[in-house]
């Protein structure tokens, strides 16, 4: 039976892998959802899958079989892919457990040095490992490792340890934030009290009971570094499985690739959920069941929502963290609307610099020593691109992230609760299927044909192709969010306090708002912040390939065109070019958007750190803070107080009669 249901799943997966194959077709001719052509596309895709003979590959203009050329890149994929995540999740575990156990101090040093990093984007990460590589090169004239691939060479180390930072870092945040409020369980203190050790309990009990929501959560992150293989295969020069599909968009080429990438990832976790994980589902759905009666809609007597929320949102302005990082993010965009306001032009454009005397020293593209942060090969102003661009690159960002948890939980609700338990079986393992395509390349099929100019200019406003973009971008996550926030409150659900509240008459509304949401608000601000690090990644991703946010402006002129440019200047535009500016020795085209990124999501960093400590708080987790000031303060006043000892009248005696009457 559970063979069947596992087969039956893997087709709902083959259909919506199928569906999506066919998707550019909605953009023919340069209008929106042209749903004729996409069902005209789709008929023909599935006659075409249906006949395995007519998968062929258009190599060099030469028809091959498609599955045959197809494999060997594959593979090679694969190795470094598979290779990288466990790396990534192994160090993640060790680096987690180990640093659970160290002092409260070592413990956020080694917490800051792995936001730093992961601050970094990956393509940058690449970047600084080759360029590591050719210094030592110099340096020592000793090569350790190869950095890019030529010919048909073949390179595994680089390519693995680059690829695997950013899950390692993800799943350590992860793992650490669940062991912190697992130590809070009843269960724990119990342990302790018979005198068990802190190791006895982590590896005893602590692992065995977050195994199953770390597990959840690697979906997300294996999603994410799906993303990243295509960057890492263009920054090595890798002839792998991604390199294959830039080079073939026809829609039975994109089938079988996202088949290829599917398949593995589907068996082993849904092979995990219906073979290994053993629950009594029968008691399982009773304690997820909310109670019949909603209860007051209003959260409070007085029914003053914004009342609360201003108190909810106010109660984090008060952590120092949270004050922190979203006031640099908040002076970011104010610079940036306070730019495009006042000035003018926008973006200035530099043709050719001269001296006093009228002799040119400087032609586009201008270096720093000519014009602050230097210029593009057309000349414009990186600064003033950067100021521009600012507020599309971080409030859209934001938008995206909040929008994808905001509704990730809002439909989690029904979901987890209200939705027959057969009908939440289908539709989870219809969603879990996303979480195996890579979102660049999903990414990349759907907005290409909005978002690159056809040679007579575009038929679109920037507005509608911002907010195609967004749209576009949101909806790709939101079924794998409804699916994590789903499974988290099912976890939730099986805990005592909530079934005591359940006894005891809570209703819905309740449950949801004094249990479940504060225990998920720490994770949710994990999630966001892990949403908005990938939004500003998938910016860059589609950056390098010339899709950019709002737009590419594509010149068409057959003799020496110009190179593609940003309709609205956002970073990913900058960051776009940063290959060929390294190897070119033109590093101001990429260092001030680098460091613009990074400030901004070291910054998010704080916010969500700060949301974490706010949360965690409320549900009993025990925040330690580096509050050195205080006890400075503390210290200083002491010292000046001076012993008191205490006086006669301070004492109450008794005498023995009054001891003997009472």
């Amino acid at each position: 039976m559970k063979l069947i249901k596992f087969m039956f799943y893997y087709i709902f997966g083959l259909v919506g892998i199928l569906l999506i194959s066919a998707s550019p077709a909605l953009f023919k001719t340069g209008t929106f959802f042209n749903v004729s052509a996409y069902i005209s596309e789709l008929t023909y895709l599935f006659q075409t899958v249906i006949h395995p003979s007519e998968w062929v590959y258009f190599f060099k203009g030469n028809p091959v079989p498609l599955f045959e050329y197809l494999w060997d890149p594959y593979r090679y994929s694969m190795t470094i892919f598979m290779g990288a995540i466990a790396l990534g999740f192994v160090l993640a575990f060790l680096f987690a457990i180990g640093t659970f156990f160290l002092p409260s101090i070592v413990k956020r040093l080694v917490m800051r040095l792995l936001n730093l990093v992961e601050a970094v984007p990956d393509l940058l990460l690449a970047f600084s490992a080759q360029l590591v590589i050719v210094w030592l090169y110099k340096q020592t004239e000793i090569l350790f490792m190869d950095f890019v691939t030529v010919g048909q060479e073949r390179i595994y180390a680089l390519p693995i340890a680059a690829l695997a930072i950013l899950p390692m870092v993800s799943l350590y945040k992860i793992i650490l934030i669940q062991l912190d409020e697992e130590m809070t369980k009843s269960y724990v203190q119990f342990a302790k009290s018979k005198g068990m050790v802190k190791s006895f309990i982590l590896n005893v009990h602590i692992l065995r009971n977050i195994i199953k929501s770390i597990f959840y959560h690697s979906k997300i992150i294996l999603w994410g570094a799906l993303s990243s293989l295509l960057i890492i295969e263009y920054i090595f020069n890798i002839h792998g499985i991604t390199s294959a599909f830039m080079s073939d968009f026809r829609p039975i080429v994109t089938f079988l690739i996202l088949v290829m990438l599917f398949t593995p990832f589907f068996i082993f976790y849904q092979g995990t959920e219906l073979f290994i994980f053993k629950e009594n589902r029968v008691a399982e759905e009773t304690n997820l069941k909310m109670n019949r009666f909603l209860g007051s809609i209003s959260f409070k007597p007085n029914g003053k929502l914004i009342g609360l929320f201003i108190r909810e949102v106010g109660v984090h302005f008060k952590n120092v963290k949270f004050l922190i990082g979203f006031g640099v993010i908040f002076a970011i965009v104010a610079t940036s609307l306070i730019y495009t306001a006042t000035a003018d032009p926008l973006v200035e454009k530099f043709y050719h610099i001269y001296d006093d005397n009228g002799i040119l020293v400087s032609a586009a593209p201008h270096s720093h020593e000519y014009v602050f942060l230097g210029t593009d090969e057309l000349g414009y102003s990186i600064l003033d691109q950067m100021l521009t661009g600012a507020k599309y690159t971080v409030l859209f960002g934001i938008a995206i992230a909040l929008l994808r948890v905001a509704i990730g939980f809002i439909l989690a609700i029904p979901y987890a609760f209200f939705c027959p338990p057969k009908l939440q079986r289908v539709l989870e393992k219809l969603v879990d299927g996303m979480h195996f395509l890579p979102l660049t390349v999903i990414a990349y099929l759907l907005l290409r044909p909005v978002l690159w100019m056809p040679p007579g200019g575009f038929t679109t406003t920037e507005m509608e192709r911002i907010v195609y973009q967004a749209i576009v971008l949101t909806i790709l996550a939101v079924p794998l969010l409804i699916t994590l926030f789903g499974n988290e409150m099912k976890l939730i659900m099986k805990e005592e306090f909530v079934l005591s509240t359940k006894v005891l008459g809570g209703s819905s509304v309740h449950l949801l708002w004094r249990h479940l949401l504060p225990h998920l608000s720490a994770r949710m601000g994990i999630v966001f912040g892990q949403q908005f690090i990938q939004t500003l990644l998938i910016f860059i991703h589609l950056g390098v390939f010339s899709i950019f946010f709002g737009g590419t402006d594509v010149s068409h002129t057959p003799f020496m065109p110009d190179p593609p440019q940003s309709t609205t200047y956002e970073w990913s535009g900058l960051i776009g070019s940063s290959k060929n500016a390294l190897m070119t020795g033109r590093w101001w085209y990429i260092i001030p958007p680098l460091v613009a990124f990074m400030v901004v999501i070291v910054s998010m960093q704080f916010v969500i750190q700060g949301i974490k400590e706010v949360q965690q708080k409320r549900v009993g987790v025990p925040v330690e803070r580096n509050q050195w000031y205080r006890r400075l303060f503390s210290a200083s006043k002491s010292q000046k107080t001076t012993a008191k000892q205490p006086a006669k009248e301070d004492f109450v005696f008794m005498n023995s009669e009054h001891s003997r009457s009472s």
